[in-house]
């Protein structure tokens, strides 16, 4: 049996300790740290291993308003198995893990995740001392799931299986004086064919690119901006929608890829002739449409053409759809929800 480790990260005076602790903290309006705990007590089941930290001062902190999450990065790391240099040089901090590394720079967004370069979703700080990053940052890399106990004021991480590809992100930015650009490119992480992986994300990028490239020659002053919602995501399947404005008009886009065909899919590859036909009667699909799986796995299509998002949510075990969805696709979306 493969033990997977957990590690609840807590702070008593100055001494970092880990297991099963109720940890009671709240974030004043002027961010500082209240807390109580109660007697440590270490825990080790068959499934789980838990991980106990000692000489350290350094505890996660949850800002409310913001509903962020930050970790301390050597705490983690080496909780975890993993370990965490400085690099003089570059002026950066490296972790590692299984082959792996991570790098992070104090006060920038810019890092490097598996030798892609990533944007952050808030800059790395440095607190008491110690180098935080955001909770996501972390789970990414380490693959672990951060689980918050609202009730017990506990935070855990548990190791995942890592079958689950890791969709960062990057940003690319633009502007002269009539325009500006602020779009999002995912970066895939984890796939089995390494080959496959890098060729993907050349090939996303150059289109996000090209998106790019067409917006700065049209006529007039505007702004483009998007986001990434991640859909549907697992070892056979990717799903992302692309939700922004350009100009005054929202814009959509969205990217449904089979990891096992290596190719990216449309609405006829996963649902039955039948299936595409009673849509397009009932006038939920039109030529504008475009479509992505949610993490629900529910059908979601879009008329790209409209000034407002009016989602059709279908989900994949419902009424309209039962047994309208080709066989390979059958199980990976109609399993429980």
């Amino acid at each position: 049996m493969i033990l997977k480790k957990t590690a609840i990260i807590v702070c008593v005076s100055a001494a970092m300790i880990c297991g099963a602790i109720a940890l009671s903290m709240r974030l004043t309006e002027a961010k500082e740290l209240e807390m109580e705990v109660s007697n440590p007590k270490e825990e080790i089941t068959e499934e789980e291993q838990t991980k106990v930290y000692s000489e350290g001062e350094n505890i996660p902190l949850y800002y409310d308003e913001e509903d962020m999450l930050l970790l301390p990065v050597r705490n983690v790391a080496q909780g975890l198995g993993g370990t965490v240099t400085w690099d003089r040089e570059s002026r950066s901090t490296i972790i590692s893990y299984k082959g792996k590394k991570l790098i992070l720079s104090t006060g920038s967004t810019k890092a490097q995740m598996h030798g892609y370069n990533i944007t952050l979703p808030t800059d790395p700080e440095m607190i008491n001392g110690c180098l935080y990053a955001e909770a996501s940052v972390l789970s990414d890399f380490f693959s672990i799931e951060v689980h918050w106990n609202s009730e017990k004021k506990q935070i855990s991480l548990k190791t995942k299986d890592g079958s689950t590809p890791i969709v960062a992100n990057d940003i690319l930015l633009g502007k002269n004086e009539e325009k500006e650009y602020s779009l999002e490119i995912p970066v895939i992480m984890g796939l089995n064919d390494v080959r496959y992986e890098k060729g993907l994300n050349k090939e996303i990028r150059q289109a996000i690119q090209s998106l790019a490239d067409e917006f700065m020659v049209e006529e007039g002053q505007s702004v483009f901006h998007l986001q990434i919602e991640k859909g549907f995501v697992n070892g056979d399947f990717l799903s992302l929608c692309w939700k922004g404005s350009k100009g005054e008009r929202p814009f959509y886009k969205t990217i449904n890829i089979d990891f096992r065909q290596q190719k990216e899919v449309n609405l006829s590859d996963i649902l039955t002739e039948n299936a595409v036909q009673e849509l397009k009667k009932s006038g939920d699909l039109i030529d504008s449409s475009i479509f992505y799986i949610s993490q629900q796995k529910e059908l979601v299509i879009l008329d790209s053409t409209k000034a407002e998002l009016l989602p059709i949510l279908l989900p994949a075990n419902g009424d309209l759809l039962e047994g309208q969805w080709n066989t390979k696709y059958q199980s990976l979306f109609c399993g429980d929800i």
